[in-house]
């Protein structure tokens, strides 16, 4: 029997053996764990879209609750409050509260007031007053909370009343506050946003979640009736299986089996060979060692001229392969160093050149040349198009290059280097190519081609200056060259000074340095008591000190560090700083110590840990800390803010709402967060109290804020007539520069002593 015969029957018993045990041992479980996970990833779909409407039905019920269980509302039905609508219902207010409508019935179930927002679905009287009396004729009598949805000539239309009641709940009810939000395609496109699933709302046909499995995936209908009390709608949703999770699983345990088979495959035909091959193959194998070991492709096998088999046939095969190697080991070492397309010299071959004469010369111009949008050229043309215009352009740099060295080094990236050109060398060559280049497109029909040059003349006397400072200094030029708009030819000398892209990568460099070397200080600002005065608090804030650019402003560092991912290490520090400083004087002056925290540092989980360690390391009081929060970061994930607050309180620790009024934060919203403390921003206390709208705004944040039982800290007070209104409205704490500025450590002792002997 022939060796390959007796090999094949050995290698078809082992692979009927394998495919055998995949299919009837490593199958089943694969499908079965795949059709769990499917399961599993349903049910959390499914909790995921219930737990999204019972949340937007709560914010809905606590802000009908805010305005039904209130003395203004409760005396209005009683026509005892003319100037309530003037005061605080207007298409703002609707905006802000985020329904469409209110509708304010007396204790008979009449009409007293109702309002629609007109802005984004303007509705005629006749369609209102439908709307109303549809309502109205679903509320049951004797239920204080009722909602529901129900289906109108307009679309699905959610609904919330409320008996109106005195603000401390009680009664008799003098009518009801009905408040309306239509589910139209922006409520259904927010909802889909949140639960990242794409939703649809229809009539009710079911009265249970019902699953149906499609091929495309899951069909699953949730009935409303289960989060609402009377409904007529449903909602349902698709949930695509997930494969690739169970993919790599597979894989994971087809390689296990597969290397465990493969183990056992190897030994099977070692021995097979051992005992039909190897013993005929001694000699070839000395022979091959002794090649090896001289590494000499010129030596040949000797050969068996008695032998016609397998192995004989093999040997001379060798044979012609030792005498191909000559062949192409030039055109191998060849390949290595030039781009096949263009046959140009690639990367490599540019950086062995530049090594040649770079000790020869003093200076080396460098044009290097990207295409624009190469990738566009290749999708609507084709890929043929593409090569021409590669090939086009080796062409023309070879043409241009006379004594120079011409590469391609990149997809769409070529570059010219020549020793000894100057600037106004290389720009006409630049320019040339640049027309070149349009003139091809135009005559080939292909639309939109543009390219961006970069120009540099390198001086090579510097011993730093070496190919991968000229790489690095053609990469800023090209990239400035694209950010200003692409198609243009820039030199490194026009950029060098006033390069936006190398001042970020200069500022990143410093802010490391500044981290690494303890260039950055902390500044504290009091925040006061102003009835009987007294410093409550202290805010630490950030500064630095660059050693050659003096004090640089935070709002240039801070968000380069954000940018660079580096906010959460200045976090670190100024939470490890500010509570090292402040320990001895938070318990002598009883005061509170506030940190800023950023939507990083929440995101990636470093401040709870820092915070947990610093505590633990320096047995700092976490009921004397506050962590300020920005109102931006109020709209962000809310589940992950509101596990991040809860953590914090579990321990002991405040929270304030930093900037309010910049953002876009609703009041029922910010209640939810369960925060301590409000700070008010400085742009509305800069009007005041000049401004009539900023005083009535004002006032009313004031007052919302006391009824919501949450601590006020106003900021930016500077003058005494500012201080004066601030003091006649509201009880709230004072941050500003009436009072003092941000000052470093030692000022802020000095301060707290004069406060102390000023007030004793």
């Amino acid at each position: 029997m022939r060796i390959r015969t007796k090999l094949m029957i050995a290698v078809a018993v082992n692979i009927i053996v394998f495919v055998g045990v995949i299919f009837f041992g490593v199958r089943p479980y694969f499908i079965e764990k795949s059709m769990e996970q499917d399961r599993q990833m349903v049910e959390r779909r499914i909790a995921s879209v219930t737990e999204t409407l019972v949340n937007r039905k709560s914010t809905l019920e606590r802000t009908l609750v805010d305005w039904a269980v209130w003395n203004d509302t409760y005396t209005f039905v009683q026509n005892q409050n003319d100037k309530y609508i003037n005061s605080n219902i207007s298409e703002e207010t609707l905006e802000n509260l985020g329904v469409q409508a209110m509708v304010f019935l007396n204790r008979t179930g009449e009409v007293e007031y109702s309002t629609f927002r007109q802005e984004d679905s303007p509705l005629s009287k006749a369609s209102q007053q439908t709307i109303i009396s549809d309502i109205t004729k679903r509320l049951r009598p004797n239920l204080e909370l009722q909602d529901g949805v129900y289906d109108s000539e307009y679309g699905p239309i959610l609904y919330a009343s409320h008996p109106i009641l005195r603000s401390d709940s009680s009664g008799p009810a003098q009518g009801t506050l009905v408040m309306l939000k239509f589910v139209d395609v922006d409520f259904l496109a927010d909802l889909s946003a949140q639960t990242k699933i794409q939703l649809t709302i229809q009539p009710a046909q079911y009265s249970e979640t019902k699953m149906t499995l499609q091929n495309d995936g899951t069909e699953v209908v949730v009935p409303l009736d289960t989060v609402f009390q009377t409904t007529d709608f449903e909602v349902s949703f698709i949930v695509e299986p997930t494969h690739y999770q169970n993919t790599i699983s597979m894989l994971r345990l087809g390689m296990f089996a597969l290397l465990v088979l493969g183990l056992g495959l190897f030994l099977s035909l070692l021995w097979t060979i051992h005992h039909v091959v190897i013993r005929r193959l001694i000699e070839i194998v000395d022979e091959l060692k002794q090649i090896t070991l001289e590494r000499d492709s010129r030596l040949r096998l000797s050969r068996d001229k008695h032998s016609r088999d397998e192995i004989e046939q093999m040997a001379m095969s060798m044979n012609e392969v030792l005498s191909a190697l000559e062949d192409t080991r030039a055109e191998v070492l060849d390949r290595a160093f030039r781009d096949a397309l263009t046959q140009l010299p690639n990367r490599l071959g540019l950086e062995d050149y530049f090594s040649t004469v770079r000790g020869r010369h003093g200076r080396i111009g460098v044009i290097g040349l990207d295409l624009d949008d190469f990738r566009r050229i290749n999708d609507q043309y084709g890929h043929r198009t593409g090569d021409s215009v590669l090939i086009y352009i080796a062409s023309r740099l070879n043409f241009y290059k006379e004594a120079g060295f011409v590469a391609r080094i990149g997809a769409d990236e070529f570059m010219l280097v020549h020793p000894g050109w100057t600037l106004e060398q290389l720009q006409p060559v630049a320019r040339h190519l640049t027309k070149d280049l349009k003139d091809w497109a135009d005559v080939n029909g292909v639309k939109g081609m543009a390219v961006t040059i970069g120009i540099d003349v390198f001086t090579c006397a510097e011993p730093h200056h070496t190919y991968e400072i000229m790489m690095g200094r053609l990469d800023v030029v090209i990239h400035e060259a694209k950010m200003s708009g692409k198609n243009r030819v820039l030199t490194f000398q026009e950029i060098e000074d006033g390069s936006h892209y190398l001042q970020t990568l200069e500022m990143e460099r410093d802010l490391r340095h500044a981290l690494e070397h303890d260039e950055f200080e902390l500044y504290y600002q009091p925040i006061v008591s102003p009835r009987p005065f007294s410093v409550r608090g202290v805010e630490a804030l950030i500064r630095w000190n660059h050693p050659s650019k003096g004090q640089i402003s935070p709002g240039l560092f801070i968000p380069v560090a954000e940018q660079l991912g580096l906010i959460s290490d200045l976090g670190r520090w100024v939470l490890e700083q500010a509570v090292m400083e402040m320990t001895e004087q938070v318990k002598r002056h009883h005061l509170f110590l506030s940190i800023n925290v950023s939507k990083r540092q929440i995101a990636d989980g470093s401040f709870l840990d820092s915070l947990e360690h610093v505590l633990t390391e320096t047995g700092f009081d976490p009921h004397r800390l506050h962590v300020e929060i920005t109102e931006s970061e109020v709209g962000g994930n809310l589940y992950e803010l509101q596990q991040f607050i809860h953590a914090l309180k579990a321990i002991g620790v405040k929270i304030s709402l930093d900037d309010f009024g910049v953002g876009t934060s609703s009041l029922s919203f910010l209640q939810s967060l369960q925060l301590d403390i409000i700070k008010i921003d400085q742009n509305f206390v800069k009007g005041i109290p000049e401004n009539t709208f900023d005083r009535a705004l004002l006032e009313g944040l004031y007052q919302t804020f006391h009824t919501l039982g949450l601590d006020i800290v106003t900021e930016g007070v500077e003058r005494p007539e500012q201080l004066a209104f601030v003091l006649e409205h509201s009880s709230s704490l004072i941050q500003g520069y009436h009072y003092s500025k941000p000052v470093p450590l030692a000022q802020l002792e000095h301060y707290l002593k004069q406060t102390v002997m000023m007030y004793d």
